[in-house]
């Protein structure tokens, strides 16, 4: 069992992030900053899954947001936009992404679906009365979360097998991914991002 959760926690003397390190001859890594220009046009493929859980893949952007088909997500500081292989009104295999930016990357990061019973924190005990309970509180009936590098799931431990490492292609790359559990087979979802060329 691989923790990369251990293996990729920043260093004092290196607090930046993504933290690359290399292991069996790759280098590994949480989430990837891809270099992009404003107004650019990516094409997203799904190329693989192998995983019990649904797989997929976000998409962030600093100062500004993402256009996907008619979607959009809300301008802002940072944003992220979550692309899933089960996707009813995207093609997996050819999802066009335009970027507005002021910023110069992107983030690109693989997620996956996972199953919550309940969550740890502060409730109100009784609505007005101002006293709060803590505690581990459990859903009515479980729910479906989304997980990735720097989740609050991944943070409270369901995500230690999550890393990636990427091979350069034409135009862009390809991912090779490991979602939470804690093997190293890096094919729970394989992915490719392109550059339109103009």
């Amino acid at each position: 069992m691989t923790n990369f959760k251990k293996i990729l926690s920043p260093v004092l003397d290196d607090p930046k992030a993504p933290r690359v390190v290399e292991y069996k001859d790759k280098k590994i890594f949480g989430f990837d900053r891809f270099p992009i220009n404003d107004k650019e046009t990516l094409i997203f493929s799904i190329e693989q899954t192998n995983s019990k859980f649904t797989q997929g893949f976000a998409v962030g952007v600093f100062d500004g947001y993402l256009k996907t088909g008619k979607t959009r997500t809300n301008k802002r500081k940072f944003c992220k936009h979550l692309y899933w292989e089960d996707s009813s009104i995207l093609d997996v295999k050819n999802i066009e992404v335009e970027v507005f930016t002021k910023g110069d990357h992107i983030t690109i990061c693989n997620i996956w679906e996972i199953e919550v019973t309940g969550y740890w924190g502060t409730r109100w005990k009784e609505w007005g009365d101002g006293i709060t309970e803590e505690g581990f509180f459990k859903y009515d009936k479980p729910r479906k979360e989304p997980c990735y590098y720097g989740s609050g799931e991944w943070r409270a431990g369901k995500g230690n097998g999550a890393a990636m490492y990427s091979e350069d292609i034409l135009n862009g790359k390809r991912y090779f991914c490991n979602d939470g559990d804690e093997d190293d087979d890096f094919d729970d979802i394989i992915f490719t991002v392109r550059r339109v060329s103009n």
